[in-house]
């Protein structure tokens, strides 16, 4: 166990770019409660299952932009992923296909709602196409604003680690997750005030997003006919 440890401690070096922001490790050598006080077991299985929750929605998000502005290689290529996901079955691979999708995504959707072109295309989008793309950016805004709590609660539990052997393999998923979202967070911001501009300019009013507001996945992916 000493062994998963020492790979424990490597593992969150190995992202240090990623999560530097989150503090020093020094608190890992504590016991097993987190700088705030919650247990670490309990305060990881929480951010794995909402990290899990917001990285499925915002990795369809992301997808149905692609698919809806993007040309047809674009296309044909997010289709392919929604359809892995679809029907992966396994919460680990399905986990890790989310991740990369929403670190891999986010840049192309960004670039695709500032591309000159993306008003005409929305334009001449079917309506229930434009809701699709309005909900999808509804929902990576909402997701980037639950995101910074998020990342605080991981920041706590990596430093509540300790030498509790129980936690260990609860901390390195959380490890991951706060490399996806310190990835795509950046982007987020731009693809929520662009994409929200772009429907408004449309007559299509996504809505204001919240962090308090309903998350949920549309998992059947719409492409242009």
């Amino acid at each position: 166990m000493k062994n998963k440890i020492i790979a424990l401690f490597i593992a969150l070096g190995a992202v240090s770019s990623a999560n530097a922001q989150f503090g020093g490790l020094g608190g890992m050598l504590g016991g097993g409660k987190s700088s705030g006080g919650g247990d670490v077991g309990v305060m990881a299985d929480e951010f794995n299952r909402d990290a899990s929750a917001i990285n499925e929605v915002v990795s369809y998000s992301l997808l149905q932009i692609v698919a809806a502005l993007g040309d047809k290689t674009q296309i044909a290529n997010v289709k392919a992923v929604a359809d892995n996901l679809n029907k992966t079955t396994d919460p680990k691979e399905k986990g890790s296909i989310q991740g990369t999708t929403v670190k891999d995504t986010a840049a192309v959707a960004e670039t695709l709602l500032k591309s000159a072109d993306a008003k005409a295309k929305v334009e001449k989008m079917a309506p229930e196409m434009q809701q699709k793309v309005a909900k999808s950016i509804f929902a990576v805004g909402v997701a980037s604003l639950r995101i910074p709590a998020m990342m605080d609660k991981g920041k706590k539990i990596i430093e509540g680690v300790g030498s509790n052997p129980m936690n260990i393999s609860k901390a390195l998923p959380v490890k991951d997750g706060m490399a996806v979202f310190a990835a795509a967070l950046p982007k987020m911001p731009s693809i929520l005030t662009t994409g929200l501009q772009l429907m408004r300019d449309v007559k299509v009013d996504p809505g204001n997003p919240a962090a308090d507001s309903k998350l949920e996945a549309d998992k059947n992916l719409m492409v242009p006919e």
